[in-house]
């Protein structure tokens, strides 16, 4: 690991990192200075070079980054992080090729943050959960982005089976979309259980094998066979799309929480930082999917929890963001090669 490049506004947490089509990694919001903030950035992973874009229309964080299939991005959502506004309605666009943003005109059917956003087969986006407006509320609301109308429409009287919010999803080959885990203080059953979403049927369905793992913060990597791994503090379940079972395996070997994680070309995944046992560790391990295991693999050039993994397209891992052991934020960005 070594410090490959730097951002040139540090982000501790709540940021997104969007691969674009042509392979370039869209870095947007976040929590920077103690506030949500409205810098966009472009890194390109073969040459390191960084460049700071022209504003979002909204500072976010939290919000959700979703590329579509015409190449520009969709933002929606997200807080102020000032503790006045949890959850906002508002959404945006980044066009690449004018590098520029511009607010949708109709915001989302409902305010949310930590939400997810997941681009189905169809070229529509899931925009599931989230917090709401005040901090009791979570919600159970899902509605659909469409692209060609650039027009938000709610899914009601259809909704998620438990209201969530710090979930995570995940789109599976069957085209349905997996959604796990998260926080939720109305039903409690949000942190043991898991959803599919059917676009054909327009149905949420509950899972009947549970977590092996109470996960209020879930991370989701989908493995190169397919299979998605849902990581947590005190182990690891892996999710099978053909059973729709979950499997409780060993984590990694140092447990840890706020992690940056990503999937490997060589359909394993790696696991980088995090905060263990309250300190924040520099510590890397990968999963060997062959042998079902977790092994040290180095360790981070700085230690840092919160970041943001993401692999590029030249085979490393950068992860970008987060914050060090003195809780301060870090614009360094660094890179491992498996």
């Amino acid at each position: 690991m070594y410090a490959f490049t730097r951002l040139h506004v540090a982000r501790s947490q709540g940021h997104t990192v969007t691969p674009l089509g042509d392979g370039r990694l869209l870095v947007l919001g976040g929590r920077s200075d103690n506030r949500a903030t409205r810098a966009a950035e472009l890194i390109d992973p073969l040459t390191g070079q960084v460049e700071l874009l022209s504003s979002m229309v909204q500072a976010r964080q939290g919000h959700a980054a979703t590329l579509l299939p015409d190449g520009r991005v969709l933002v929606t959502g997200g807080d102020l992080g000032d503790g006045r506004v949890l959850a906002m309605s508002s959404a945006e666009i980044f066009d690449p090729v004018s590098k520029t943003f511009q607010a949708l005109p109709r915001p989302m059917t409902l305010e949310r943050s930590r939400h997810t956003a997941t681009l189905l087969n169809s070229g529509k986006v899931l925009i599931a959960g989230g917090q709401g407006l005040s901090p009791a509320m979570v919600t159970f609301s899902a509605e659909l982005f469409d692209p060609v109308s650039g027009s938000f429409e709610s899914l009601a009287p259809q909704r998620l089976v438990a209201p969530r919010t710090y979930h995570a999803a995940a789109l599976l080959a069957s085209g349905q979309v997996l959604i796990v885990g998260g926080t939720d203080w109305q039903t409690l059953r949000a942190p043991t259980s898991a959803e599919l979403y059917d676009p054909v049927r327009n149905t949420f369905t509950q899972l009947a094998c549970p977590l092996s793992f109470r996960n209020e913060m879930p991370q989701l990597i989908t493995l190169g066979s397919g299979r998605v791994m849902v990581l947590n503090s005190r182990g690891a379940d892996l999710f099978d799309p053909l059973s729709q079972t979950f499997q409780a395996i060993a984590g990694p070997r140092k447990a840890r929480a706020y992690e940056a994680a990503s999937a490997l070309g060589d359909g394993g995944a790696v696991v980088l930082g995090g905060l263990s046992a309250d300190a924040v560790t520099p510590t890397v391990e990968r999963y060997d999917p062959l042998r079902g295991v977790f092994w040290s693999a180095g360790r981070l050039h700085k230690e840092r929890a919160w970041g943001v993994a993401i692999l590029a397209n030249h085979g490393g891992v950068l992860v970008i963001g987060g914050v060090d052991q003195g809780d301060a934020a870090i614009a360094d960005v660094e890179v491992y090669w498996p």
